[in-house]
């Protein structure tokens, strides 16, 4: 099977944004679970995707190629859950799809759980170990998952995390053709999912938007250093639907990708139409703020402070479309 179609999603609505009294179920820092309205939209994601991919009965998905993949971040995995359950697949757990944290001040940024820890909170989490002898070949579509790309825990620039989301994008693809993938569903974190976007949209393909730091002047910033907004806002770049639960559809271009090279054409962006409450909590480039927050202490598995995380993403809890200009003109965006 060919690589067909790219299905990329944000996770729901966050239970740290309707209470500051939250536990993470895992114990891991700024690690939140959806709220309960967050539950009801990944249900609705599920049934949305379930009726997108035509999908009449069981292992039907898994005859036809479908996977699922997730950031390990509780929420993502919490999001995708009722997806996977509609179709009957594993979730496949991918740290290049994990959540976007500024470049830290001290100490690092919270370790990512494993497939195994998480199965004790998801048990379609698939935490098979992959066969480092088995080649690339013998993968089926189902075949455990070998991880693809690492975010580092010291954080990144919003250069940095498009570097990795052009890099992610092209190991993904590449890894999903070689196991005879038809379909794919991601699920991801706001500013990954615009990066993501942009990388299979062509929008990255300029070797001038991810100049090499130190090169012809360009650099990256160090940690307390603002960075430049540039490049990345949404009057530069591909603009990106990144609402909670909101859903991008990627499909194959016949034309471009007869050269040579595959290349992707968004048949639609950021679709949340199949959800009661509509768009809600928007994200863009526009809201980064601080360039720098403080990191996790690891012998502690403490905050190091009074930690900006999270800082640049207070946005109202909820936003739908017919109160945009409401809240502009109250100052709430």
């Amino acid at each position: 099977m060919t690589l067909e179609a790219i299905y990329v999603c944000r996770h729901g609505f966050r239970l740290s944004w309707e209470t500051q009294t939250w536990a993470s179920p895992t114990g891991i820092p700024r690690d939140p679970p959806l709220s309960a309205h967050g539950v009801d939209q990944a249900k609705e994601l599920a049934g949305f995707l379930k009726r997108e991919l035509g999908i009449e009965r069981e292992g039907q998905a898994r005859d036809e190629g479908v996977v699922v993949l997730s950031s390990p971040l509780y929420r993502c995995v919490q999001t995708a859950t009722p997806t996977a359950e509609a179709l009957g697949v594993p979730i496949f757990i991918e740290p290049g799809l994990a959540e976007w944290y500024l470049p830290v001040r001290r100490g690092l940024h919270p370790a990512l759980a494993s497939p195994s820890f998480l199965k004790d909170y998801f048990p379609l989490v698939d935490d098979s170990p992959a066969s480092p002898s088995s080649s690339s070949s013998s993968h089926t579509s189902h075949s455990p998952w070998s991880p693809l790309l690492t975010p580092p825990r010291v954080g990144e620039s919003m250069r940095a995390l498009h570097a990795r989301t052009l890099a992610f994008s092209q190991r993904l693809t590449a890894a999903l053709s070689a196991r005879g993938v038809k379909k794919v569903i991601v699920f991801s974190h706001a500013a990954t999912k615009i990066g993501l976007c942009r990388a299979l949209a062509g929008d990255l393909d300029d070797p001038s938007v991810l100049r090499v730091p130190g090169k012809e002047g360009k650099k990256e910033p160090e940690p307390g250093e603002v960075e430049e907004l540039g490049l990345w806002r949404d009057e530069e770049r591909l603009v990106v639907g990144a609402a909670t639960c909101a859903c991008s559809k990627f499909v194959r271009d016949a034309e471009g990708s007869a050269e040579g090279a595959v290349r992707w054409r968004r048949e639609w962006d950021g679709r949340t139409d199949f959800m009661k409450r509509g768009e809600e909590r928007r994200w863009d480039f526009s809201f980064v703020e601080e360039i720098a927050e403080d990191g996790i202490d690891d012998s502690t598995g403490l905050e190091i402070s009074a930690t900006k995380s999270d800082a640049y993403k207070n946005l109202p809890t909820a936003a739908p479309k017919e109160t945009r200009t409401s809240e502009r003109v109250e100052g709430k965006l």
